[in-house]
């Protein structure tokens, strides 16, 4: 979830030279090779001295501070909140409903597959970053939680691929927060989250993604090591009635509501998107589901509007348990607190850089490091996720808020957030409940939903977008 939060290098550097290249282009004919030429120079020369400065300034920030913008940023915010909100140890009733609503998974068999986290600390070597020395091999977890947040920050973990299970382990917390309608009311939360060995990028790229890709030397199925942010939520009210399911796609999320969007009294079936793993709800279609996505929340009118395309956008495709996808068997984790896995400050993969410069590619540190301090609170999470498509209403009332904003920075999250808390709890008001089963969710590949859906599957395999 983390890694887009910033703008990279790559994106900057292809932007300045395609706008130069298109203002070069619509120079009026009559002008002279000389004067074209000395353009050209001088673009490149601005492009060489704006990499050198770059690098420079990426190599000092690195001395000063090991840690990650991103974790320096939210964990202070991250450790409070899992001190406060943490249950552990968990309750028998607690796990028995985390184990009778927890998620069914589909794959397309053509992907990547979930591993097991212990099967990579069997095979991982820890590497502090200054100098490259391994200072720990083949680790144990509590190894790795007994490093200090200092020497977190400085090192990363490294291992060959590791070999994909099923049943795979779906790791586990239960935390407790307030009702987004009612903040007396206590919900108890219950976060899943997948491991699988390598990210890709989604199956559908704009051009610019593409390029910066190209640029940076990656492969589109192997953008990054170690995709851990990969979450499903599922809130229960004091009842034990399923309230809500909010799941972590790219750097946003989106939730939905039981008895609407989805059955309300049965485990959610979701699959994970091709190359990126990403998590969508299944709804049974005999064809893949296409589905929008953005760098960060800053891009949501693209979420929301079709023709709204950002500099980034990207288009996932999902094959669900009805258009190719195998299911993959899950088994429940419970892990402790301060489990590396969800609490790492440094990498738990390699960093992959460019000259030096962050471009997106690092591994990830651990999962708990979700969301910016805004929305770490899980009822915030969820809120956040509230939106629709064609909600031009909510577009409308978000763009002041965010339009041109850092991700970081540039946007007051609070007001944000407020306004998506606003939203939800009306909408959970409004819910009515359904009562229908998985059975009844069941979409026939018609002519028009095939269009709509993108590329059809063809002999089970994976059109457009494969590995």
């Amino acid at each position: 979830m983390y890694s887009a939060c910033r703008e990279s290098f790559v994106e900057r550097l292809v932007l300045s030279f395609f706008v130069e290249r298109s203002i070069f282009k619509t120079t009026k004919r009559s002008d002279s090779t000389i004067r074209q030429s000395s353009i050209v120079i001088r673009h490149f020369i601005n492009c060489l001295t704006t990499i050198i400065i770059l690098c420079l300034s990426s190599a000092a920030i690195s001395r000063a501070a090991d840690c990650d913008e991103f974790v320096t940023l939210v964990k202070p915010a991250k450790d409070a909140y899992m001190q406060k909100h943490r249950i552990y140890p968990i309750p028998a009733d607690i796990k028995a409903l985390a184990k009778r609503f927890m998620p069914r998974l589909w794959v397309h068999p053509d992907s990547w597959q979930p591993i097991a986290f212990e099967d990579y600390l069997d095979q991982a070597r820890v590497v502090r970053n200054s100098d490259k020395q391994v200072i720990l091999q083949q680790p144990e977890w509590r190894d790795l939680a007994d490093l200090s947040d200092e020497n977190q920050c400085g090192a990363h973990l490294d291992a060959p691929e590791i070999t994909s299970r099923n049943p795979a382990p779906l790791y586990i917390q239960v935390l407790w927060d307030e009702s987004p309608a009612n903040p007396a009311e206590k919900w108890t939360y219950i976060k899943y989250n997948l491991v699988f060995d390598w990210s890709g990028l989604a199956a559908e790229v704009g051009w610019l993604g593409r390029v910066g890709a190209f640029l940076s030397g990656g492969r589109i199925d192997r953008w990054h090591r170690l995709d851990i942010h990969l979450a499903a939520i599922l809130a229960f009210d004091p009842t034990h009635k399923l309230r809500l399911l909010t799941l972590a796609q790219h750097n946003h999320q989106q939730t939905f509501l039981p008895g609407r969007d989805f059955p309300a009294g049965a485990a959610p079936h979701l699959v994970a998107a091709v190359r990126s793993n990403e998590l969508y709800l299944d709804d049974g279609r005999k064809v893949p589901a296409y589905h929008r996505v953005v760098p960060f929340f800053n891009d949501v009118a693209f979420l929301v509007d079709a023709s709204r395309k950002p500099r980034l956008w990207a288009r996932d495709v999902a094959y669900g348990r009805n258009a190719g996808g195998r299911e993959v068997q899950l088994r429940p984790v419970f892990i402790e607190p301060g489990h590396p896995l969800a609490n790492f400050a440094g990498l738990l993969a390699p960093p992959r850089r460019l000259l030096g410069i962050y471009i997106g590619r690092d591994g990830p540190p651990g999962y708990n490091y979700y969301a910016l301090p805004s929305y770490i609170p899980l009822v915030n999470f969820a809120a956040m996720g509230y939106w629709r498509a064609g909600d031009q209403d909510l577009l409308q009332q978000l763009e002041p808020m965010i339009n041109g904003g850092d991700p970081m920075h540039g946007t007051d999250w609070p007001k944000v957030v407020a306004l998506m808390r606003k939203r939800l709890a009306n909408a959970m008001a409004l819910n009515p409940t359904i009562n229908f089963k998985y059975s009844d969710l069941i979409v026939s590949a018609s002519p028009a939903e095939r269009e709509a859906s993108g590329r059809p599957l063809e002999g089970g395999k994976i059109t457009g977008a494969t590995m």
